[in-house]
This record gives C-alpha cells, sequence and structure tokens, in this order.
C-alpha cells in the first residue's frame, strides 16, 4: 500500500522521462506525442540506398504473379500442343504431314 501512495506521487512527465532515457539514442526520433505517422530514422532512410522507379504491377504481388503466369502459359504453348477432344471420327491427318516438324519427346 505504501509502494502505491509513493508511486502515484511521481509525475506522469518524470516517468515519461524515464522512458526516453530507457530508450537507445537510434529510437529517440520515434517518440511521437502527438497523433500522426511518425517519421522515419535516418538509419532507414540512409539503408534503403538509391530504388529504381517501378511499374504500379511490379509493385502489387499479386497480380505480378498473375500477369507471370499468364506469360509462362503463351510461352508453354510452343512447347507442348493443346488437347484437341475429338469431334467426329477420325478421317486422316486435315494439314497435312510435315516432315520437318518434330514434336515427338526424346528419352535419355
Amino acid at each position: 500500500l505504501d509502494s502505491f501512495l509513493v508511486y502515484s506521487k511521481i509525475s506522469p512527465v518524470l516517468i515519461f522521462n524515464r522512458a526516453k532515457l530507457r530508450l537507445a539514442p537510434e529510437d529517440m526520433d520515434e517518440v511521437v506525442e502527438a497523433d500522426g505517422k511518425r517519421a522515419i530514422t535516418y538509419a532507414i532512410a540512409k539503408n534503403k540506398g538509391l530504388t529504381p522507379h517501378r511499374k504500379k504491377e511490379q509493385r502489387n504481388p499479386r497480380l505480378k504473379h498473375r500477369k507471370k503466369y499468364q506469360k509462362a502459359k503463351i510461352r508453354r504453348k510452343g512447347q507442348v500442343r493443346e488437347v484437341r477432344t475429338e469431334q467426329s471420327r477420325y478421317g486422316g491427318e486435315e494439314t497435312g504431314i510435315r516432315s520437318h516438324v518434330s514434336k515427338s519427346v526424346r528419352l535419355q
């Protein structure tokens, strides 16, 4: 009970100042008394370095991977033929047989 009375007599300003002293010197900039966003520290600003301007698409990971997947599908079409369902009974090669094109897979 005595400790509670002593603690309540200590002014809030003194408590705040003691908390400030416990902070490291780099964190002193981050103590905010007013509402609002905190400014970045000098260390953070220096660590960022020079970064090139990026498109909005590059800054959105979900959209970036979506576009990347679409491009990969297009590239895949050149490697593997699309599966076509049989519309009618087989009637021979419609487009003819090209002797200089090979679409087989080699086994090692």
